[in-house]
């Protein structure tokens, strides 16, 4: 061992410092630990909600979500804000939102209210709650509601919150953001638990978890439809030329970027989108420079929701994909804004047309999303006929009307001797 020892002390110092590494990582891979520790490595959200009980609370919504920051505020973020508003507004009551990951942006969450006609005048407090060991416990009242917005989320409130006060706002097959193993487990158990309430965003996602056979939503869910107020969404004059829309997220693989791009190439490639005649926008975050036979792109990074409205209602022609069954926001954010739209059927999804007929749905393979692009570049300049499909459009316009079933058909909840 002194041999050893004067050997590796004779090494140059950049040689002994990956063989120091190799032996700390051993050692410390010797040390017992707890199937608690390993799990929180691995599954870094899934900490349980604490809650200490507190029968002077009123009424009140309590909504769990990962956190309140403008660029997080559009979709489903937005949807879960505008739903607890919903809710309280027909119990009188309060809102506590309770954040898991980052903390809230309160002038950020009126403006989207107050952008979307739901202003809220009612008193909203705030937590932010990571579920650290110096986290203080949430005060949770028997007539608070419990609005949850994943399957982790619901996970952790299933810990601390009678499931009967239990609602989970389901807006994707989360099952699908996942490979197989563990965490898609996890997310299955919670879909399939019939004790819950769910609040499925759309009927095309409620008709998917009837037919996979997903026991929860099956059992207990309530479909509503979004809403997209003609205050902010309609179409403007742009002058001569036209703009295509790509929704690019390239790291989010269930927007499909790579098959996105490729599909693009090919109809730049064939002329479908003449550069003296088109401009072409990319929506998302990170989105790469790319040469794409040499034409000129336009990057819109983090935009703010009034902005992202501005922009929407100059577009013709959007291209946006989702690999899941829900319709995905920004679809129908360019139909009601009077764009033509390209996007790809998932089960359900695509059978019928039940929004717009400005929407476009296409099998994934590239010739089959070129075919769809060529017939949207036809829908768009046949004036007459995509003015007429957006005039009749089965898209909602007002927040309180879409939530109206959901409302009632939770009027029950976490309102005790009121009958299930």
């Amino acid at each position: 061992m002194a041999f050893l020892r004067r050997a590796f002390a004779a090494l140059p110092v950049q040689l002994q410092r990956p063989i120091v590494r190799v032996m700390k990582r051993r050692r410390q891979d010797t040390r017992l630990q707890s199937v608690a520790t390993l799990t929180q490595q691995a599954l870094g959200d899934l900490r349980p909600l604490r809650t200490i009980h507190d029968p002077a609370l009123p009424p009140r919504i309590m909504l769990v979500i990962d956190s309140i920051v403008p660029e997080q505020l559009m979709g489903g973020a937005g949807t879960a804000l505008l739903l607890a508003v919903a809710l309280a507004q027909a119990r009188d009551c309060g809102i506590c939102i309770v954040t898991r990951q980052q903390r809230h942006d309160l002038p950020a969450l009126h403006a989207l209210l107050d952008l979307q006609g739901a202003a809220f005048g009612g008193p909203i407090e705030v937590r932010h709650f990571t579920g650290a060991a110096g986290d203080a416990p949430v005060p949770l009242g028997a007539r608070d509601l419990v609005l949850t917005t994943s399957w982790w989320s619901t996970w952790a409130a299933r810990h601390a919150v009678p499931l009967e006060q239990i609602v989970y706002l389901l807006q994707e097959d989360e099952r699908m953001f996942y490979p197989g193993g563990d965490q898609q487990l996890l997310c299955a158990e919670v879909l399939d638990d019939t004790r819950l309430r769910y609040v499925v965003n759309t009927q095309l996602l409620l008709t998917h978890f009837c037919e996979s056979a997903t026991a929860g939503p099956t059992a207990h869910g309530i479909a509503f439809e979004p809403a997209f107020p003609a205050s902010i969404y309609y179409p403007i004059a742009h002058g001569g030329r036209r703009n295509l829309f790509f929704y690019a997220r390239p790291n989010h693989p269930r927007n499909l970027f790579l098959r996105g791009i490729a599909t693009l190439e090919r109809a730049f490639a064939e002329g479908l989108f003449p550069v003296e005649d088109w401009d072409v926008h990319f929506f998302g975050i990170d989105v790469p420079r790319i040469d794409i036979a040499g034409r000129p792109i336009q990057y819109h990074d983090t935009v703010p929701w009034a902005d992202y409205a501005q922009l929407v209602r100059t577009a013709d022609l959007g291209l946006s994909l989702m690999y899941t069954p829900h319709p995905s926001y920004p679809p129908l954010d360019l139909a009601a804004s009077g764009a033509v739209v390209v996007t790809n059927r998932f089960g359900p999804k695509g059978r019928t047309n039940d929004y717009c007929d400005n929407i476009l749905y296409a099998p994934l393979s590239i010739d089959g999303l070129l075919d769809a692009l060529r017939a949207g570049v036809e829908r768009v300049g046949d004036t007459e006929t995509r003015r007429a499909a957006f005039d009749r459009a089965a898209l909602g316009r007002d927040w309180a009307t879409s939530f109206a079933p959901v409302v009632a058909a939770l009027a029950d909840v976490a309102r005790p001797g009121a009958s299930s």
